[in-house]
This record gives structure tokens, C-alpha cells and sequence, in this order.
């Protein structure tokens, strides 16, 4: 099927059929998106995020349809994805054509965000999403040596996949994407899900107290599940977490040996299968009953990267940690908070004021087919770069924060991290950003 503008739709001879773009580009340019889309959606539907979700279709019968948005707003972008969302059967994949920015001039910078949380309200899961040099460049706040930097460090969507001759390249300002239509009802018509990703290691003193405070936790039009990594502890906090096993809303996965807070992080988001993922750590420096103001811009489709920020807007206090046994170190560690987050600012080109704040909550699709590698507190800065290369520009809310010292649990080595971060921070401008799925 295709859709030639806005609104309109008709049927043509074969959903591979060549779409002409005499306006844009005098060229036959919609094959090889097609094609992508075809081959895309045979390799998640046999991913096992997808297995559970979709019904079964034979790669040489999913259909695609292509959309071309005409009209560069808002309304016209909602309207199109409502009516291909009525138009497909779920499993079927769309290809969405955006040649001019969508609204304003200010939104030139949020374009990605911007399509993706559309493609979100009205029914789309794991889309892919490619935009032009105009675009990428307005996403990282434009500058001399952005300008230098190539497409893929600015994150462009992958230009060379598995079974496509021609690279897939977005013109300078345009956008295309391609995604699933899902089988569950767009979220404007049901329950969202929440995943609380929570790693567990040596937190005998406080898990079972944030555990049952969060079963206890009830936000209306919101379903929680809790995916728990425990990581094999030596103070008997395993016991603690076996009590939960069973729960219906728990999903346990046991580690064989602790392999660090970014690695049960990581597979904790391999467990998840809500439309948002909040992190949650299992001691008592964040309050619980920040969750709604966090998940609130989300809900509302008016972001999809939220930091529950230590650092409220319009406070300048900075000591955000207090070790009354440990001045000193509590001191040089709010001095390198201050260094830390000015480095990731220009590294990514952000004006963020707590980028290493736990509270991070975005939409799982935000991380579809992305790569991650971290293993340690690391694993912060490279979720943190790799969310904004992919289009997302962090919305800061102020949280509480009791800070804890060393002696009452922290992990964080002092000396040891902070040459991962730096390590982490720079690599992670540059590195593979997506993955094709596998299984293809």
C-alpha cells in the first residue's frame, strides 16, 4: 500500500513497487527503503523482543506501506500514522518520508524526538529512524567542530545493512523512518507499562524497604514490573531477592558473579518489556514518590529522555553529597561531579546540570537496536551520549537525593572510575551506535 500525501491512502500492484519523488529528487528512491524495511522487519520478528509480541508472519509476506508527509506539521505527521495505523495488520512496516522539518524553526534541533515520539503515540514500535546533515547538526547544537565530525558521530542511522546494495542516507534536511505497526492498541488508548530496572548487589541494610515500597507503589493508568539483576552477593542480600521470585510483577534474573553495576543495568533493559524504563538502584538515596513527575513529560508525548536531576534548576548549591565521617572525600567527589558533567556537556554539546544522576527514564523504543558495551559506572556516560546521538535531548526535573558515604554502602571507587568515564565519555562520541538485529 502506499500513501502519496498526507491522509490519503491507496492501494498499489505490489509493496515493493518504486515510488517516483519528482519534486525532491527526479530519482526512484523509495526501493531500497522498502527493501530495508522488508528485510528489517523479517529480522525482528524472529528477535526474541519481538517473539512475544507479534504473530508469526513469512518474511516474503510482510507487507510495507510508505508514507510521504507533504504538510510539515504536527497534525498532518498525526493524522498520516493514524490512518497507516488503521491501514496495516500488526507486524506489517511502514516507511515514513518527512522531505521538510516538521513545525517550527525552533524544532529544527528535535526532529528525531520529535517523529519518533509520534510514531510511539499513534501505534509504531522499534522504529529506526535517519535524518539529514541539516538535522544532526541542529541536534548537537551546531558548531565548528561538529561540522567536522562525520554523520555517524553525530548519529546518523546505520548507512550499510545486511542485504542492501545502496547506502540508506537521509537528504540534508530530511527525515526517514521505518517501523513496526504493533499488535497492542496505541498508547493513547491503554495502560502504559513501566519498567523499574533495579540491579542488586551487597544491599542486605535497604533492598527488602525499596522493594516493598515499590510493590506498594500504584500510579494510575500505569502498570510497574520490576526487572531484578542480583549479582551473586556475599552479605546474604540474595536470600532477600529470592523471597520475590515468584511475584507476578518481578522479573528475576540471578548473575553467576557480579561483572559490575553497567552490566546488570544492561541486562536488567534485556529483561524489560514496558513502554518506559526508569533505573533504580536498591538502597534509599531517591525518593519513590519522584516517579510521577519523572514519568509525567513522557506520558504527555512531550519528551522521551527525562534526568531526575540532583541539581534543581535555579539552585546553585552544588555539595550535593555529605559523608559526616568522610568530608573530604564527599568534597573532592562533588568537585569531580562539576568536572564530569562539564565534560560530557561539551563532549556532547548539552547544557544538562546532573547527566550522572540514577534517575534516568526514556521509552524503551528510545534504545532500539542500539549498542551497548559498559560494565561499570561508565555504563552512565555511555547511555547518557548514546540516548542524545540517537536523536534525544534530555529534559532535567529536580529530585530528592540523600547522599550515603562509603561506609554505609557506596561502590563507586574513587580513584578507579573517573579514567573509565573519560574513556567511556570519548570513545562513545565515535563508537558503532546501532546494531542490526539479529537473526536475519
Amino acid at each position: 500500500m502506499l500513501v502519496t500525501k498526507a491522509l490519503q491512502i491507496r492501494p498499489i500492484r505490489e509493496p515493493c513497487d518504486t515510488i517516483e519523488q519528482p519534486n525532491l529528487s527526479r530519482e526512484r528512491v523509495y526501493l531500497h527503503w522498502v527493501s530495508a524495511a522488508q528485510l528489517y522487519g523479517a529480522a525482528i520478528q524472529k528477535s526474541q523482543i519481538a517473539a512475544a509480541k507479534a504473530p508469526s508472519v513469512g518474511a516474503g509476506n510482510l507487507r510495507v506501506l510508505t508514507v510521504r508527509i507533504d504538510h510539515p506539521d504536527q497534525a498532518a505527521l498525526n493524522g498520516a500514522l493514524q490512518d497507516a495505523y488503521l491501514a496495516l495488520q500488526p507486524g506489517d512496516m511502514l516507511v515514513v518520508d518527512i522531505p521538510q522539518p516538521i513545525g517550527a524553526p525552533e524544532s529544527l534541533g528535535v526532529q528525531r524526538d520529535l517523529i519518533s515520539r509520534a510514531l510511539f503515540r499513534n501505534g509504531f514500535e522499534q522504529p529506526l529512524i535517519w535524518a539529514g546533515r541539516k538535522l544532526l547538526e541542529a541536534e548537537n547544537r551546531s558548531s565548528f567542530v561538529n561540522r567536522l565530525l562525520p554523520s555517524s558521530s553525530l548519529g546518523a542511522g546505520p548507512r550499510i545493512i545486511p542485504g542492501i546494495d545502496e547506502r540508506l542516507e537521509a537528504r540534508p534536511k530530511q527525515v526517514i523512518a521505518i517501523a513496526r505497526r504493533g499488535a497492542l492498541e496505541p498508547p493513547t488508548q491503554r495502560p502504559l507499562r513501566l519498567s523499574v530496572v533495579m540491579p542488586v548487589y551487597n544491599e542486605k541494610e535497604t533492598f527488602s524497604e525499596v522493594m516493598e515500597t515499590l510493590l506498594a507503589k500504584s500510579i494510575a493508568g500505569l502498570e510497574i514490573e520490576i526487572c531484578l539483576v542480583e549479582s551473586n552477593s556475599t552479605d546474604g542480600t540474595r536470600s532477600d531477592v529470592m523471597r520475590y521470585a515468584n511475584h507476578p510483577r518481578v522479573r528475576l534474573l540471578l548473575e553467576d558473579k557480579p561483572s559490575g553495576k553497567g552490566y546488570a543495568v544492561r541486562k536488567g533493559l534485556e529483561l524489560a518489556s514496558g513502554d518506559i524504563v526508569i533505573i533504580q538502584d536498591a538502597d534509599l538515596e531517591y525518593d519513590q514518590d519522584d516517579y510521577e513527575k519523572l514519568l509525567d513529560p513522557i506520558r504527555r508525548f512531550e519528551t522521551s529522555f527525562v534526568l531526575g536531576s540532583r541539581h534543581p534548576a535555579g539552585n546553585n548549591h552544588w555539595q550535593i553529597r555529605h559523608f559526616s565521617e568522610q568530608r573530604g572525600v564527599s568534597e573532592a567527589m562533588n568537585v569531580g561531579h562539576l568536572f564530569f558533567t562539564w565534560f560530557l556537556n561539551t563532549l556532547f554539546r548539552q547544557k544538562t546540570r546532573d547527566p550522572f544522576t540514577m534517575y534516568k527514564v526514556f521509552r524503551r523504543d528510545c534504545i532500539n537496536n542500539v549498542r551497548f558495551e559498559c560494565n561499570r559506572f561508565d555504563f552512565d556516560l555511555e547511555l547518557f551520549g548514546k540516548l542524545i546521538r540517537t536523536g534525544f535531548r534530555p529534559t532535567e526535573i529536580g529530585v530528592r537525593y540523600t547522599s550515603r558515604s562509603f561506609e554505609e554502602g557506596k561502590k563507586v571507587s574513587v580513584f578507579a572510575d573517573p579514567p573509565t568515564w573519560i574513556r567511556a565519555g570519548i570513545k562513545h562520541r565515535f563508537s558503532n551506535l546501532h546494531i542490526w538485529p539479529k537473526h536475519l
